[in-house]
């Protein structure tokens, strides 16, 4: 069975797969990416469970910007259909679908526990649908080519106002340490594997931009940790809230 990726060599047996892994570089260089993309899935399967756990212990979305989740999930809905359209391999875009799943569940406990129920089983419907069309050959593929273009632009609509919002309130809420980073790590390893296995700028673009956003996010869920927010107080800057 061939495990590694087309831009190796065929082989047979253990000792000739680790002998092309460490002869030929172009090889082990696509294996790895291979590798790390398959890896960013399974956890993305996961990366979100903390939060959601999070929201229902607590009862509560306070911290969580509804505007992060909702462009976000734009955000995941074309980059995965124009993934899929493009025939781009599973391991680059398997993420996206993960996530998504689970943004779902988070849009629906976000809106429920902000006396909207309703209207988050409408938004998440309509994501739902949204997707299948756009998966589909009558959507203009054009229309994902440059919605890809503008990644930077709905990185930085999606995460600012969260690390806006944390600032103003000297808090986190209820964010989830675990996901925060996990999202920070994925978006990192996603700039390798698109370097190797995506020949498109506008989607490496928008995985730095994640990348440097997510980690200001994360940088600020540990610094405000255990940080109580304190209810129409903006705190100084640089001071902690206890």
């Amino acid at each position: 069975m061939q495990l590694l990726p087309p831009a190796c060599p065929t082989y047979t047996g253990l000792l000739p797969l680790i002998t092309t892994l460490l002869q030929d570089r172009s090889c082990f260089r696509a294996a790895l990416s291979k590798g790390l993309g398959l890896g960013i899935i399974a956890a993305a399967g996961l990366i979100k469970l903390p939060q959601i756990v999070s929201i229902i212990t607590s009862r509560s979305s306070a911290g969580l910007s509804k505007t992060t989740f909702l462009v976000e999930t734009f955000g995941h809905t074309y980059n995965l259909a124009a993934h899929v359209r493009q025939g781009y391999p599973p391991s680059t875009y398997g993420d996206f679908a993960a996530l998504l799943l689970q943004n779902y569940i988070l849009l629906v406990l976000i809106y429920a526990y902000s006396g909207q129920p309703t209207l988050g089983v409408s938004i998440v419907v309509g994501a739902i649908s949204l997707l299948g069309g756009m998966c589909s050959a009558g959507f203009p593929l054009g229309v994902l080519q440059t919605l890809t273009a503008g990644n930077v632009v709905l990185v930085f609509a999606s995460r600012l106002p969260q690390a806006l919002a944390n600032y103003r309130a000297g808090s986190t809420g209820a964010l989830s340490a675990v996901t925060c980073v996990g999202m920070w790590l994925g978006a990192t390893a996603r700039i390798f594997t698109t370097l190797t296995e995506v020949d498109d700028a506008s989607i490496l673009a928008g995985y730095v931009a994640a990348a440097v956003l997510n980690g200001i996010v994360a940088g600020q869920v540990l610094y405000y940790r255990g940080n109580k927010r304190v209810s129409g107080v903006k705190p100084a800057p640089g001071k902690k809230v206890q």
